[in-house]
């Protein structure tokens, strides 16, 4: 066998192996997204919804998720913990909403295991025109909460999920110049054996 066949099959079995490696690190760090938000971010509301939801790109988790309501003062309205209906996260709407900019927190956690947060506001105007907004109670949708007990469970929003994250960006990049250093060191072997 040739030093140049040689060279090929270990350029090859290299090649093999970073396609080894990177291919289920591809699919397993993937993310689900945050797909809409109701009511939509940035919008003006001007009536009570039936409630108020959060919609990904796939199923998240239920457990650990929350949906939390601040009113224009910055006070945290009574937020159950959120419901899951396919891949949407939803709370009914706070009966006791006051017109004003509302301002959403929210926290999911993905199939994958991976903490989703973030936030987002609207300004909600219904109480403002013509007294105060209509019950969400009149809507013929029944409304139903995740926990089935009265216990009140401390979710904190701001989880630090930093250091998983990085753990897994330093084990791709530790890969990728494994991976790199290897086909140099190939091809440097093939540029000496010619």
């Amino acid at each position: 066998m040739t030093t140049y066949a040689k060279s090929q099959r270990i350029i090859g079995s290299i090649l093999l192996a970073g396609l080894g490696l990177f291919g289920p690190i591809s699919s397993a760090s993937a993310h689900t997204d945050l797909v809409s938000t109701s009511p939509a971010a940035d919008s003006d509301v001007n009536a009570s919804q039936a409630t108020i939801s959060l919609t990904f790109a796939e199923p998240t988790l239920v457990d650990g998720a929350a949906i939390i309501v601040k009113n224009s003062n910055g006070d945290i309205l009574d937020s159950p913990a959120p419901t899951l209906d396919g891949s949407t996260l939803s709370i009914p709407w706070p009966m006791d909403l006051t017109p004003g900019q509302v301002t959403i927190e929210w926290r999911a956690t993905g199939d994958d295991g991976h903490v989703l947060s973030g936030d987002f506001g609207f300004n909600y105007t219904a109480a403002a025109e013509g007294g105060m907004a209509p019950s969400p109670a009149a809507s013929a949708e029944p409304i139903m909460t995740a926990l089935a007990t009265p216990e009140a469970i401390a979710m904190p929003l701001a989880i630090d999920d930093a250091p998983a994250d990085a753990s897994n960006n330093n084990l791709v990049i530790r890969i990728a110049i494994v991976s790199l250093v290897g086909l140099v060191a190939a091809g440097l072997f093939l540029r000496r054996s010619k």
